[in-house]
Protein backbone atom coordinates (compact mmCIF):
# COMPACT_ATOMS: atom_id res chain seq x y z
CA UNK A 1 0.00 0.00 0.00
CA UNK A 2 2.83 2.40 0.84
CA UNK A 3 4.45 1.70 -2.52
CA UNK A 4 1.21 2.56 -4.33
CA UNK A 5 0.85 5.81 -2.38
CA UNK A 6 4.42 6.77 -3.29
CA UNK A 7 3.78 5.98 -6.96
CA UNK A 8 0.43 7.80 -7.08
CA UNK A 9 1.97 10.85 -5.38
CA UNK A 10 4.96 10.80 -7.76
CA UNK A 11 2.56 10.69 -10.69
CA UNK A 12 0.25 13.38 -9.35
CA UNK A 13 2.98 15.86 -8.39
CA UNK A 14 5.01 15.06 -11.49
CA UNK A 15 2.09 15.61 -13.87
CA UNK A 16 1.08 18.81 -12.03
CA UNK A 17 4.58 20.20 -12.54
CA UNK A 18 4.74 19.00 -16.17
CA UNK A 19 1.46 20.78 -16.91
CA UNK A 20 2.60 23.85 -15.00
CA UNK A 21 5.91 24.14 -16.89
CA UNK A 22 4.29 23.30 -20.24
CA UNK A 23 1.59 25.94 -19.74
CA UNK A 24 4.23 28.58 -19.11
CA UNK A 25 6.43 27.47 -22.01
CA UNK A 26 3.75 26.84 -24.64
CA UNK A 27 4.50 30.23 -26.24
CA UNK A 28 6.56 33.35 -25.75
CA UNK A 29 3.38 35.21 -24.82
CA UNK A 30 2.46 32.62 -22.17
CA UNK A 31 5.91 32.88 -20.61
CA UNK A 32 5.82 36.70 -20.70
CA UNK A 33 2.41 36.70 -18.97
CA UNK A 34 3.71 34.30 -16.33
CA UNK A 35 6.83 36.43 -15.80
CA UNK A 36 4.66 39.55 -15.49
CA UNK A 37 2.43 37.99 -12.82
CA UNK A 38 5.52 36.50 -11.17
CA UNK A 39 7.02 39.99 -10.93
CA UNK A 40 4.00 41.10 -8.90
CA UNK A 41 4.05 38.02 -6.65
CA UNK A 42 7.80 38.27 -6.08
CA UNK A 43 7.51 41.98 -5.34
CA UNK A 44 4.67 41.34 -2.90
CA UNK A 45 6.72 38.64 -1.23
CA UNK A 46 9.60 41.08 -0.86
CA UNK A 47 7.24 43.63 0.66
CA UNK A 48 7.18 46.21 -2.09
CA UNK A 49 6.39 46.99 -5.68
CA UNK A 50 6.85 44.46 -8.48
CA UNK A 51 10.44 43.64 -9.33
CA UNK A 52 11.91 44.84 -12.63
CA UNK A 53 11.16 43.25 -15.99
CA UNK A 54 14.60 41.63 -16.41
CA UNK A 55 14.53 40.26 -12.87
CA UNK A 56 11.03 38.92 -13.52
CA UNK A 57 12.25 37.03 -16.57
CA UNK A 58 15.11 35.51 -14.55
CA UNK A 59 12.78 34.54 -11.72
CA UNK A 60 10.34 33.07 -14.26
CA UNK A 61 13.09 31.05 -15.92
CA UNK A 62 14.33 29.79 -12.55
CA UNK A 63 10.80 28.74 -11.54
CA UNK A 64 10.26 26.82 -14.77
CA UNK A 65 13.71 25.18 -14.48
CA UNK A 66 12.89 24.12 -10.91
CA UNK A 67 9.52 22.74 -12.04
CA UNK A 68 11.25 20.67 -14.73
CA UNK A 69 13.77 19.49 -12.12
CA UNK A 70 10.91 18.29 -9.91
CA UNK A 71 9.58 16.20 -12.79
CA UNK A 72 13.00 14.73 -13.60
CA UNK A 73 13.68 13.88 -9.96
CA UNK A 74 10.26 12.26 -9.47
CA UNK A 75 10.68 10.18 -12.62
CA UNK A 76 13.49 8.16 -11.02
CA UNK A 77 12.74 6.11 -7.90
CA UNK A 78 16.18 6.77 -6.41
CA UNK A 79 15.71 10.57 -6.58
CA UNK A 80 11.96 10.75 -5.86
CA UNK A 81 12.44 12.01 -2.30
CA UNK A 82 14.53 14.92 -3.61
CA UNK A 83 11.77 15.64 -6.14
CA UNK A 84 9.15 15.74 -3.40
CA UNK A 85 11.38 17.98 -1.26
CA UNK A 86 11.91 20.43 -4.14
CA UNK A 87 8.17 20.39 -4.87
CA UNK A 88 7.44 21.33 -1.25
CA UNK A 89 9.96 24.19 -1.36
CA UNK A 90 8.47 25.53 -4.61
CA UNK A 91 4.89 25.18 -3.39
CA UNK A 92 5.72 26.95 -0.13
CA UNK A 93 7.29 29.79 -2.12
CA UNK A 94 4.29 29.99 -4.47
CA UNK A 95 1.91 30.00 -1.52
CA UNK A 96 3.84 32.72 0.29
CA UNK A 97 3.76 34.86 -2.86
CA UNK A 98 0.03 34.29 -3.31
CA UNK A 99 -0.68 35.18 0.32
CA UNK A 100 1.45 38.33 0.13
CA UNK A 101 -0.30 39.44 -3.06
CA UNK A 102 -3.74 38.71 -1.59
CA UNK A 103 -2.87 40.79 1.50
CA UNK A 104 -2.07 43.70 -0.82
CA UNK A 105 -5.59 43.35 -2.23
CA UNK A 106 -4.55 43.10 -5.86
CA UNK A 107 -6.28 40.90 -8.42
CA UNK A 108 -3.25 39.40 -10.19
CA UNK A 109 -4.33 36.48 -12.39
CA UNK A 110 -3.17 33.01 -11.42
CA UNK A 111 -0.70 31.94 -14.09
CA UNK A 112 0.24 28.71 -12.34
CA UNK A 113 -0.65 26.63 -15.39
CA UNK A 114 -0.09 29.29 -18.04
CA UNK A 115 -2.80 31.52 -19.45
CA UNK A 116 -5.62 32.33 -17.08
CA UNK A 117 -7.66 35.37 -16.22
CA UNK A 118 -8.79 33.95 -12.87
CA UNK A 119 -7.53 36.21 -10.07
CA UNK A 120 -5.60 34.55 -7.28
CA UNK A 121 -7.74 33.56 -4.36
CA UNK A 122 -8.28 31.18 -1.48
CA UNK A 123 -8.80 28.21 -3.79
CA UNK A 124 -5.20 28.59 -4.98
CA UNK A 125 -3.97 28.58 -1.38
CA UNK A 126 -6.06 25.48 -0.61
CA UNK A 127 -4.83 23.79 -3.80
CA UNK A 128 -1.20 24.49 -2.88
CA UNK A 129 -1.75 23.31 0.70
CA UNK A 130 -3.19 20.03 -0.63
CA UNK A 131 -0.24 19.63 -3.02
CA UNK A 132 2.19 20.29 -0.16
CA UNK A 133 0.42 17.66 1.98
CA UNK A 134 0.49 15.16 -0.90
CA UNK A 135 4.17 15.88 -1.53
CA UNK A 136 4.96 15.29 2.13
CA UNK A 137 2.90 12.08 2.10
CA UNK A 138 4.73 10.97 -1.05
CA UNK A 139 8.09 11.82 0.52
CA UNK A 140 7.24 9.75 3.60
CA UNK A 141 5.81 6.88 1.55
CA UNK A 142 8.89 6.88 -0.70
CA UNK A 143 11.08 6.23 2.35
CA UNK A 144 8.92 3.30 3.43
CA UNK A 145 8.37 1.92 -0.08
CA UNK A 146 11.97 1.37 -1.03
CA UNK A 147 12.85 0.67 -4.65
CA UNK A 148 9.73 -0.93 -6.14
CA UNK A 149 10.52 -1.59 -9.81
CA UNK A 150 6.98 -1.97 -11.20
CA UNK A 151 4.33 0.67 -10.51
CA UNK A 152 0.75 -0.46 -10.27
CA UNK A 153 -1.31 0.93 -13.20
CA UNK A 154 -4.15 2.03 -10.90
CA UNK A 155 -1.75 4.15 -8.81
CA UNK A 156 -0.36 5.78 -11.96
CA UNK A 157 -3.86 6.43 -13.32
CA UNK A 158 -5.12 7.84 -10.02
CA UNK A 159 -2.18 10.23 -9.80
CA UNK A 160 -2.58 11.38 -13.40
CA UNK A 161 -6.35 11.94 -13.13
CA UNK A 162 -6.00 13.89 -9.87
CA UNK A 163 -3.25 16.00 -11.47
CA UNK A 164 -5.60 16.94 -14.32
CA UNK A 165 -8.26 17.95 -11.78
CA UNK A 166 -5.70 20.14 -9.99
CA UNK A 167 -4.54 21.74 -13.24
CA UNK A 168 -8.10 22.53 -14.35
CA UNK A 169 -9.36 23.56 -10.89
CA UNK A 170 -10.24 27.12 -11.93
CA UNK A 171 -12.30 25.84 -14.86
CA UNK A 172 -14.07 23.25 -12.69
CA UNK A 173 -14.92 25.81 -10.02
CA UNK A 174 -16.26 28.20 -12.65
CA UNK A 175 -18.28 25.42 -14.27
CA UNK A 176 -19.97 24.33 -11.05
CA UNK A 177 -20.33 27.86 -9.64
CA UNK A 178 -22.46 29.06 -12.56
Amino acid sequence: MTEQLAIAARCLIGVVFVLSAAGKLRSGTAFAEFARSGRALTGALLGGRPIGRAAGLWVGAAVVAAEVAVVALLAVTATARAGFALAVVLLLGFTAGLLAEMRRGTRTPCRCFGASSTPIGRRHIVRNAALIALSLAGFTAAFAAGQSPLPHPAAVAAGAVLALVVARLDDLVELFAS
